[in-house]
């Protein structure tokens, strides 16, 4: 990953600016700026997902459609509402589920895969401080939200998204010993800030474009109101709105 790269890099450079500058009296001016310039690379790979600095995600997909992905769900008020918009529509989604809510509203989460939507790991706590768990808790953590969603579905899940998009080598680690997908975005559509479904409207349908996988909420009013309005302008723009496997070509769930 590029974590590795940039770590050795990292070192070298210090190495080398060591045995050039050693009788400077920058020097130790000169290794701070990298220092400080290591630091905000990494802390920049942290927060952002996109940049695939500790591992690898898949942020857009294969062809010319378009994906819908919800996360931290299930909610009993605005979960059915996206549930019904989508059916009318014709849609399929992706729910990035929270382990703890589907197992309080395990109805919901059978809903979402009798009406041929995915249903994905978005870890059992959600944890805002997830980020600082150690590998054996986070490990812990996301196979208590796949065991969640066996139970309900029968189907072990294949893709995770990480609860804020925050990555660091841990998730890596974990990720790749679970054999599961971390999945991405290409358009986030800041639903959780939007404060009417018109802006979230306008965000979204001027920036959505062929291969997009679309961050949304399915706890939020302002994204239920939305919907319809989303999908009749992919069809205007004749966009395909299909599923994360089809635009990604991999499985939903493991075999």
């Amino acid at each position: 990953m590029k974590h590795n790269i940039f770590t050795f890099l990292f070192a070298a450079t210090l190495v080398v600016l060591g045995f050039v500058f050693w009788q400077s009296e920058f020097l130790y001016y000169i290794l701070a700026a990298v220092i400080v310039a290591y630091v905000a690379l990494t802390v920049y790979g942290v927060f952002n997902i996109e940049a695939n600095y500790f591992l690898s995600s898949i942020h857009k997909g294969k062809g010319s459609s378009v994906t819908l992905t919800f996360d931290d769900g299930p909610d009993p008020e605005q979960t059915p509402r996206i549930l019904a918009a989508l059916k009318e529509q014709e849609v399929k989604a992706t729910f990035f589920v929270i382990g703890k809510k589907a197992e309080q509203h395990p109805e919901l989460i059978r809903q979402m895969v009798d009406e041929g939507h995915i249903v994905a790991n978005h870890s059992y706590s959600h944890h805002y401080l997830i980020g600082f768990f150690s590998r054996k808790r986070l490990r812990a953590d996301l196979e208590r939200c796949n065991a969640v969603i066996e139970q309900i579905t029968g189907k072990v899940p294949h893709y995770f998204r990480p609860p804020f998009g925050v990555t660091n080598p841990r998730y890596a680690d974990v990720l790749q010993d679970m054999g599961m997908l971390s999945i991405g975005w290409s358009l986030r559509s800041l639903d959780t800030q939007a404060k009417n479904k018109y802006a979230l409207i306008e965000r979204i349908l001027v920036k959505i474009k062929k291969k997009d996988i679309i961050l949304l909420h399915d706890d939020r009013a302002v994204t239920a109101d939305a919907i319809d309005d989303i999908v009749a302008h992919c069809e205007q723009k004749k966009i395909a709105i299909e599923t994360l496997d089809w635009v990604t070509k991999t499985s939903p769930y493991v075999s």
